[in-house]
């Protein structure tokens, strides 16, 4: 009996030190992304990245005076776009877009898509929740 028991407590330990990098590994949005400072980013998209865990959509910004930045947007991950509407095959190199996004808590140029507007004034809401 104190053989099965330790067995079963062994199997539960390395179960759990298997999962343990996956569950550290993820992140809350919060703990990356502002969402009191949105922000608007219109460009031209040069490269998009339609992997697991998420989407990146990579963008050629302009600012006012015509100096091009090249801004990264995480999204979620590909089933969950398909399911909201956004298909890889609406965000063609080279496509304009508007996008609504938070930025990032470093200030880097990667924010976080939370609504995309195409030329032709179709839209896709992205992420609806709180981060």
């Amino acid at each position: 009996m104190m053989i099965r028991l330790t067995r079963l407590l062994a199997c539960g330990i390395g179960a759990s030190l298997l999962v343990a990098p996956s569950v550290l590994a993820h992140h809350s949005l919060a703990s990356q992304f502002v969402e009191s400072k949105p922000l608007t980013l219109q460009g031209v998209i040069t490269k998009v990245e339609w992997v697991n865990p998420h989407v990146y959509l990579h963008l050629d910004v302009k600012d006012k005076s015509g100096v091009s930045a090249q801004w990264a947007l995480e999204t979620l991950p590909p089933a969950t776009l398909r399911r909201g509407g956004l298909r890889s095959d609406m965000l063609g190199k080279g496509e304009m877009v508007t996008v609504l996004a938070y930025h990032a808590r470093n200030g880097s140029k990667l924010a976080f898509l939370r609504k995309i507007t195409f030329a032709d004034g179709r839209e896709v809401v992205v992420w609806v929740g709180d981060i």
